[in-house]
């Protein structure tokens, strides 16, 4: 199974250096969508900016889709 590494971003870059191994590209994309989902649960984490991009890497560092949570809050 291909590894896919999963890099977060919400005012701090978290580059994830131990990816997961998952079937292919759609369930990296899955995953990438439950993770920004995680996030939001978390109030305080939407009132600290209200932005989250998770973008999902395969194996030779290629972008495989990045997912964007925006909360804006007026």
């Amino acid at each position: 199974m291909p590894r896919y590494f999963f890099d977060v971003h919400d005012g701090v870059d978290v580059r994830d250096d131990a990816g997961r191994e998952l079937e292919g590209p759609e369930a990296a994309r899955q995953e990438a969508v439950r993770l920004a989902a995680e996030y939001a649960k978390d109030v305080e984490n939407l009132s600290a900016g209200g932005l989250l991009v998770v973008t999902v890497r395969d194996g030779s560092g290629t972008t495989v889709t990045t997912v964007r949570l925006i909360c804006q809050i007026d």
